[in-house]
């Protein structure tokens, strides 16, 4: 593995802002999508803010991401070792954003397809805008000791979406869904195992409804969100309401992936007692 590769949650880059070693700053947003045809240049803007009381720079660069496992995990690489890379099109205007306290500024983050047939296809990356190294001497030092020492650097990481018009095709299937029985917390916990078997990356809303078989009441449980993307799998832990009334139930496991037709379901029966 090289050195760029690190795993990140994918839920740690949604956050607006973030605070290390003293250092405060914002990026928004965190998802960037483009729908060029090849050929074609489009831009996209990410407003970089320094929220902290001193000036500070930072630098934008790209890297591409694969998401293995079903965790939602990203993982980054190098540009141009996927096959759906996007950063080898990918630059940014400009590179280099210096900020004085308190100040924010735009972005611009260019994606320039070539007319090929490469180009053709999903693709993704990432933007990446990383503060800029700041050297400082370990206490008790002077400003003529001798010493490396400590660099202090953080990042944000925006995930770049690319689908080209021409990619319409969604669909998904359930692969699994079960009863996982008691999570670490003692919370029973329903799993949902869900493949992207289209071509386009999917947006999905998934979600439980329980039925009370004795009474007929249905409970609706609020719907989770996430991406997944062609060829991939994502497994999603529900947790039951802790205030259900002991009986049998009719559970759907509910999959919203696009408009009225693309919604699909897998049915479990349990018993709560």
């Amino acid at each position: 593995m090289n050195a760029l590769k690190r795993n990140f949650a994918i839920l740690l880059f949604t956050l607006a802002g973030t605070l290390v070693y003293g250092q405060s700053a914002s990026v928004s947003p965190s998802r960037l999508y483009f729908n060029a045809e090849p050929g074609q240049t489009q831009v996209r803007r990410i407003t970089v803010t320094n929220n902290s009381e001193t000036p500070q720079s930072f630098t934008v660069s790209f890297a591409d991401f694969s998401s293995p496992g079903t965790d939602g995990k990203t993982e980054l690489s190098d540009p141009g070792e996927s096959s759906h890379s996007a950063s080898r099109w990918l630059s940014a205007s400009p590179s280099l954003v210096e900020l004085a306290a308190g100040e924010s500024r735009d972005v611009e983050v260019i994606l320039q397809l070539p007319d090929s047939p490469e180009a053709a296809k999903v693709v993704w990356a990432t933007t990446l805008v990383k503060l800029a190294r700041e050297r400082t001497q370990p206490p008790g030092l002077g400003e003529d000791a001798m010493g490396f020492g400590i660099m202090h650097t953080f990042q944000f990481v925006i995930h770049v979406f690319q689908t080209p018009p021409g990619v319409t095709y969604k669909d998904a299937r359930i692969l699994a869904f079960e009863d996982s029985g008691k999570d670490e917390e003692g919370k029973r916990t329903l799993m949902l195992h869900l493949e992207n078997t289209g071509e386009a990356i999917i947006d999905v809303a998934a979600y439980l409804e329980l039925t009370n078989l004795r009474t007929g009441e249905t409970i609706r449980e609020r719907a989770r969100a996430f991406t997944t993307l062609p060829g991939h799998s994502r497994r999603m832990n529900f947790n039951l309401p802790e205030n259900l009334t002991p009986g049998n139930y009719s559970v759907l496991g509910v999959v919203d992936y696009g408009d009225r037709e693309a919604v699909i379901a897998a049915e479990l029966n349990i018993t709560v007692e």
